[in-house]
């Protein structure tokens, strides 16, 4: 049976109450803990979760439903296929304010460059939070995580 409860000094997170999860022994998993005193004041998750919006457009987006009443605090992270690896694992993420700069080469072969919209944009109000893909190219999916807090947006719906 594995030390689940640890109130006092934990090697690899100094003093506080340490409850680990089942199966897990308290004093050396490196897994999150069920209950961490130190993360006390961190805002509680309401709902996580990912997903992909096809590439088959330009635009498309995903609606995740959350009817708090309230505009919630949140954050987004988003990639590309070209940024998953052979096991479907991010190697890079980008903030919902992030676009990438794309070299256009015109059919007189003149290297230009502009700023293409490419990426996501994200708007959260009191009842759901949309993800809204903006790409280059229709068939970029775009694949994303979330995570919605039950603490009130303070950032002026830039999220996390």
């Amino acid at each position: 049976m594995a030390n689940r409860i640890l109130a006092g000094n934990r090697s690899t997170g100094g003093y506080g109450l340490y409850v680990s999860r089942t199966g897990e022994d308290v004093t050396s998993t490196t897994n999150a803990m069920a209950f961490d005193s130190r993360a006390a004041s961190s805002p509680v998750v309401h709902s996580a979760g990912d997903g992909t919006i096809a590439g088959s457009t330009n635009l498309g987006s995903a609606t995740i439903t959350h009817n708090l009443g309230y505009i919630p605090l949140f954050a987004v992270r988003w990639c590309t296929q070209d940024e998953l690896d052979g096991n479907n694992k991010a190697t890079k993420v980008f903030d919902p304010r992030y676009s990438h700069m794309i070299s256009i080469t015109e059919p007189e072969g003149i290297e230009e460059i502009e700023l293409v919209p490419y990426g996501i944009f994200v708007t959260m109000d009191t009842t759901k939070l949309v993800i809204q893909k903006f790409m280059k190219a229709n068939s970029d999916d775009v694949n994303y995580a979330y995570i919605i807090f039950k603490e009130p947006d303070y950032t002026g719906g830039l999220g996390l």
